[in-house]
């Protein structure tokens, strides 16, 4: 018998002797409690609101904060944990998380599996792809002198395949690649349903991947709680989510979102990107809208079908919004429901205020990139903003995008001089270009330091409707904290813990 096995077999003669009993499970039960209870001793607390407290004293007690002070005593038989420098867990009011279930890893050419689809997988021959990227199921059944259904051929020729297009396609994935080296995480699936361009019946809980490794990776960046908005591929799409970024998944949920609505190109660009008619030839792929009046158009069909549905008459038309959809929207109408509303271009910030006052609607704008342009009509009607990210090139998806050509690296610097309540977000990106980033940029851009973690703590506590829970250090909060090795945001500072709920959920190293 080795040394190691010893050990077991005299603690279990001890307990006969003495009477003693052990029990693993009491053992796990002391450790659960002690685990978020403790004290922080920092040399300075940034508590969120804008205050610091030196020489902080932070007692945690079950997962909350039970009392800030400066260079108070310590309680007794509470741990003691010595940091540097602490704030409150992050919060992402826009962040965009991997769909791993809807990620495209195809393991055979994708016309393929269209073709088995249809029960013709004998005519595959590896041809017919649209120049424009569509793949038509028809495949080999092509008429030369009959027009096809689905892609319009031989109009729309698909064999056709010209120069330029291949220059288009290494450009684009020169752009990925650019998307990669910047942080911004693999491609992922839409989350947004495409079977109607007006679905704030559906949510984005029930297709998100509640087990991506994106929660963890927010997590190691200090961010504790995030907002989960849709994409932009529908003009009216699927309604957002709060959530937690670590602890058990059946506890991470923290509520129903806004609907998101897009006043812009995103709409018909992204997504099963929509089509206007080939040479005046129709085929399953036209669909409305295909530019900013025809997303207008659907914008107010879809709230004015709500408004007669509300006095119990029925919309007519082919395109007429679901019921479901309806009843929806009737809730943004009487604001049961909030909306979020992305308008990038100055331009499309006017047209996001006209729909808004037609319909008397209150919203949050989100991802304005051009809100320099119009600070006056945002400071006139108080709007909150959602801003973000900042940068210098795009990446990823709106890396071909027309919306961000005139940004402005000091936007928020305007934004927050104005007093127009905003918070930053990263939206997909992580690592060195996440959140903590991003509040780095606002103040080397203008932003006063206390304010940039307020945008990225309390202020979008506050949007969200969870400023009692998180968002600032203060007694009753949940203990979300940060532990830093220097001051928050600087180019040389690390996050080397991260509490969610009092419990140590990263530590660096």
């Amino acid at each position: 018998m080795n040394n190691t096995s010893k050990y077991p077999l005299m603690l279990w003669v001890f307990a006969l002797v003495t009477g003693f009993c052990f029990s693993p499970l009491l053992a796990e039960e002391e450790a659960v409690k002690t685990i978020n209870s403790y004290v922080v001793k920092a040399g300075k607390a940034h508590l969120g609101n804008g205050q610091t407290v030196d020489n902080a004293v932070i007692v945690v007690r079950e997962g909350r904060i039970e009392s800030v002070t400066s260079g108070g005593a310590v309680p007794e038989g509470l741990e003691v944990m010595e940091v540097a420098e602490v704030t409150p867990g992050l919060i992402d009011a826009n962040a965009k998380i991997d769909v791993m279930d809807a990620m495209l890893y195809p393991t055979e050419d994708p016309r393929l599996s269209i073709l088995r689809a249809l029960g013709m997988e004998d005519q595959y021959h590896g041809g017919d792809v649209c120049p424009c990227g569509t793949v038509c199921p028809a495949q080999t059944l092509h008429r030369h002198d009959e027009s096809c259904l689905f892609c319009g051929y031989p109009e729309h020729d698909p064999h056709a395949h010209a120069h330029d297009e291949e220059e288009e396609e290494e450009e684009l994935a020169e752009l990925k690649r650019e998307a990669m080296a910047a942080g911004v995480p693999s491609e992922s699936g839409l989350i947004t349903d495409q079977s109607s361009e007006v679905v704030p019946q559906f949510e984005i809980m029930d297709g998100i991947d509640h087990g991506s490794k994106d929660f963890d990776r927010l997590l190691q960046e200090g961010v504790t709680t995030v907002y989960i908005s849709p994409d932009g591929s529908a003009v009216i799409g699927s309604r957002g989510a709060t959530m937690r970024t670590g602890g058990p998944i059946t506890d991470r949920f923290m509520g129903t979102g806004s609907v998101k609505t897009v006043v812009g190109s995103d709409a018909y660009r992204y997504g099963t990107r929509n089509r206007s008619p080939f040479r005046g030839f129709v085929s399953i792929y036209t669909r409305r809208p295909d530019s900013r009046m025809g997303v207008g158009w659907v914008f107010r069909r879809a709230f004015y079908d709500a408004l007669l549905r509300a006095r119990g008459l029925e919309p007519t038309g082919a395109d007429k919004t679901s019921a479901e959809a309806s009843r929806v929207l009737q809730g943004v109408l009487a604001g049961d429901v909030p909306m979020r509303i992305q308008a990038r271009t100055g331009s499309d910030i006017e047209t996001a205020f006209r729909f808004a006052n037609e319909f008397g609607i209150s919203f949050t704008l989100e991802d304005p990139v051009e809100a320099w342009k119009r600070v006056d009509l945002l400071k006139q009607t108080e709007t909150p903003v959602v801003f973000g990210p900042i940068f210098d090139q795009p990446s990823g998806i709106t890396a071909g995008s027309r919306e961000m050509r005139n940004r402005r690296l000091h936007t928020v610097r305007d934004l927050s001089d104005a007093g127009i309540p905003m918070a930053l977000s990263a939206q997909d990106l992580r690592g060195e270009e996440g959140l903590a980033r991003q509040a780095m940029l606002a103040i080397r851009y203008g932003v006063d330091p206390a304010e940039a973690l307020r945008m990225v703590t309390q202020y979008p506590a506050q949007l969200l409707g969870i400023e009692k829970e998180v968002g600032t250090l203060e007694p009753g909060r949940r203990a979300d904290l940060v532990c830093w090795n220097g001051s928050p945001f600087s180019a040389l500072t690390r996050i080397e813990k991260v509490m969610l709920d009092g419990v140590l959920s990263y530590e660096r190293n």
